[in-house]
């Protein structure tokens, strides 16, 4: 991927070159110019080694892209999306296909990054040829890669779909012959999210390259790296200016089980048409996008009751069930109440963490800014507060958290007004710098970080959320047209908050208050389920439940019959988060208790619950890598879970391989990979062939690894003549 063999060793031989050279200019005191050259070097290789573009031109019109190969330059597959999505109830099945068009004149090998939903449970894969169908089957990572690169090197049309991270998936085709279709379709199911007394599904289109640590960075070279495919990504990039390409189509069945108030795209133009035998407002009925769309942003439908279910008093819960072979499989949707009476207020101590880095300049700049601002302007004497910019430095307002005053928001409003895009994400040293080990009796403490999540250091993060939270609550804001939500939305799980999507300006005043409810409405607390029987349920520990946010609980029963009984901590005020321990005990002073029962027999009936319950469980056994579990263990429970429900996982794949060689054996086969756009509303100063601005130029780094070695061969020179002259 990044360069083959021949670059591999290549960068191995520098390396050792390097690596002695670094210990010999550690005598003569110059070790960090070297280290700093070899860094900057290996980045630069990554950089160029990813994909080697060249300036499109001639006949192939706008947007082309060419690889070189070693006799001529070929424009790259061609691409087109068609998505088809049914909703029954909560639960959604679609159908993600896409069309690879080989334009050159020899064969080819396709790749394309792209992302799915993070929730997303990748079930399915059928590779179609002409009128030829193969169905893809379920691997372990390295089996299928074997499989698929033998029957590539057979001739053989096979495609192979990978995971490396939950929401970012990559599809390779191999042996597309010239001017060959090839027809690749995925599957997958996830659940509808609700929230605020409102259905949402999301679609993502885009992925916002993300800024890797040079470790990192260095390491996504190493074969098999969960990274490579982002390294891919990132160098694929066309600029914010250039015309669009991977036009995308995208309709929705929605069955919602009930009649709808309303209905709406927030980012995209849609038609609704009425489903056969069924008028507007009843429970089914068709959504298509306004023709077909570029792959730029994402596409998110929303959809309400037409009673305004869900927002009574009382908190709610639904149950619904499906019966498999030996298991009957439960999902189990609680829904909490919303504030019905005003309470004594508790004292906050609100730290906002904002990103500037390279990947937010633009829109996304603007609208961080617009939501902080606002939440600055809901905070109340008694409060205290700070504000922590990061890009490739951490910048802190004040030094610690500061009380709530005329002087000190002015202040606030004055420093988010010159904040700036530019630089590096690194994102620890903030989430360090807000996650100190100090305490605060008599405050709701609560972090409140916005930012696009362009990061591929997740795992990392995730750990360091885990480790430093103590009794604070992380609540998450993602802004732009393309947010990592995967980051955003696990961050937020290990930091017993929520996830809150701001997808451009006209929705920060909603979206933020919104958040502003969670933030100081009632929760319920101490949510416990009791299952008949023996039940294996995903999560396994319930999180607080927060005034908009349902919970969904997925269960493994032994049993066909029964009850199940939730029951709840229902505080009157945030007294019930401020008196919660770290350990996630808290006080039953001043609260009320919350129950619900079900029969499991009567309960409503979804397909896929199966598969959902899977998913939460590999979900669960990866969340166990950040607490430090052995990923020996961890990778053989979840092969066993993903082979036995056919899911991808990072540990599993799907693999299709036609029977019939339809290539030369032993030709050659190009490698080109399907570009893609710039999320929507991103800066203009993306560059062909360079790693986007979040993440540093290769150009740049190519210059500054040459000068530094440069710098640090001349030291150790003169080091050795020194050391020979006062020999």
């Amino acid at each position: 991927m990044n360069g083959g063999i021949a670059n591999g060793t290549l960068r191995r031989e520098l390396l050792r070159d390097l690596m002695r050279l670094a210990g010999e200019a550690l005598v003569a005191g110059v070790f960090v110019s070297v280290v700093l050259a070899l860094a900057a070097f290996i980045v630069a290789t990554q950089a160029r080694a990813a994909a080697l573009p060249v300036t499109p031109g001639g006949d192939l019109g706008q947007g082309a892209l060419l690889f070189k190969t070693a006799t001529s330059d070929i424009p790259a597959p061609l691409l087109s999306t068609r998505v088809d999505i049914e909703v029954t109830g909560i639960v959604a099945r679609a159908k993600v296909t896409q069309r690879f068009r080989n334009p050159a004149t020899q064969w080819q090998e396709g790749v394309y990054v792209f992302p799915l939903p993070e929730g997303a449970a990748v079930d399915h894969l059928e590779m179609q040829v002409g009128d030829r169908r193969v169905e893809g089957q379920v691997r372990e990572k390295r089996e299928a890669r074997r499989e698929y690169e033998q029957a590539r090197a057979e001739g053989r049309k096979t495609t192979l779909v990978e995971a490396s991270r939950p929401n970012v998936f990559s599809t390779h085709v191999a042996n597309i012959g010239p001017d060959e279709e090839v027809v690749i379709t995925i599957e997958y199911q996830e659940t509808v999210r609700y929230a605020e007394g409102a259905f949402r599904l999301r679609f993502p289109m885009v992925i916002t390259p993300r800024y890797m640590p040079p470790a990192q960075l260095v390491a996504a070279s190493t074969a098999g790296s969960a990274d490579a495919d982002l390294l891919v990504h990132a160098a694929n990039v066309l600029p914010a200016s250039a015309p669009p390409l991977n036009p995308v189509s995208l309709r929705v069945a929605v069955n919602a089980g009930f009649a709808l108030g309303a209905i709406d795209s927030p980012y995209h133009r849609i038609r609704v048409e009425e489903a056969p035998g069924a008028a507007y407002g009843n429970a089914r009925y068709d959504v298509v996008l306004d023709g077909n769309v570029a792959a730029d942003r994402d596409f998110e439908l929303v959809w309400r009751p037409d009673t305004g279910a869900a927002a009574g008093a009382a908190a709610g819960a639904a149950l619904f069930t499906q019966r498999g072979r030996d298991t009957r499989y439960a999902l189990l949707m609680l829904i909490p109440p919303v504030r019905t009476s005003s309470a004594p207020r508790i004292p906050r101590e609100v730290v906002f963490i904002i990103d500037t880095s390279g990947s937010m300049e633009g829109t996304s700049m603007r609208q961080a800014k617009a939501a902080l601002d606002l939440a600055l302007d809901r905070l109340q004497p008694g409060d205290r507060f700070n504000v922590i910019e990061f890009n490739s430095v951490t910048r802190p307002l004040f030094a610690a958290p500061v009380p709530v005053d005329a002087a000190t928001i002015a202040r606030a409003h004055g420093f988010v007004g010159k904040l700036r895009a530019s630089g590096g994400t690194e994102m620890r040293p903030a989430l360090e710098a807000a996650l100190t080990a100090d305490t605060a009796p008599g405050y709701v403490r609560q972090v409140i970080f916005l930012t696009d999540g362009a990061v591929g250091n997740e795992s990392e993060l995730f750990g360091l959320i885990m480790q430093r939270l103590g009794d604070r609550r992380l609540f998450t804001v993602g802004i732009g047209s393309a947010p990592n939500a995967w980051f955003m939305t696990k961050a937020a799980q290990f930091g017993r908050g929520t996830f809150t999507l701001i997808g451009n300006t006209d929705e920060v005043q909603a979206k933020m208050a919104a958040l502003f409810t969670k933030l100081e409405s009632p929760v319920l607390t101490d949510v416990t389920v009791a299952w008949p029987g023996v039940a294996e349920t995903y999560p396994q520990r319930i999180p607080d439940l927060y005034a908009g946010e349902p919970i969904v609980v997925t269960a493994a029963l032994g049993v066909a019959q029964g009850e199940v009984r939730v029951s709840a901590r229902r505080g009157s005020s945030l007294a019930n988060v401020a008196a919660k321990g770290a350990d996630g005990s808290s006080s039953s002073e001043g609260s009320e208790t919350w129950q619900a029962t079900f029969d499991v027999a009567p309960a409503a009936s979804a397909n896929g619950i199966d598969v959902l319950w899977a998913h939460s469980k590999i979900d669960t056994l990866m969340d166990a890598l950040h607490a430090g579990a052995n990923e020996d263990d961890i990778r053989t429970s979840v092969v066993e879970v993903a082979l036995a429900h056919h899911i991808v996982s990072r540990y599993t794949s799907l693999v299709a391989v036609d029977v019939t060689p339809s290539a030369p054996v032993g030709g050659e086969i190009a490698r080109g990979i399907v570009r893609a756009n710039a999320p929507d509303g991103a800066g203009a100063e993306t560059i062909v062939g360079e790693l986007p601005r979040t993440a540093t130029p290769a150009t740049l780094h190519m210059l500054v690894g040459t000068l530094a070695l440069l710098l640090a061969a001349g030291l150790t020179i003169l080091a050795r003549s020194h050391r020979r002259a006062r020999g």
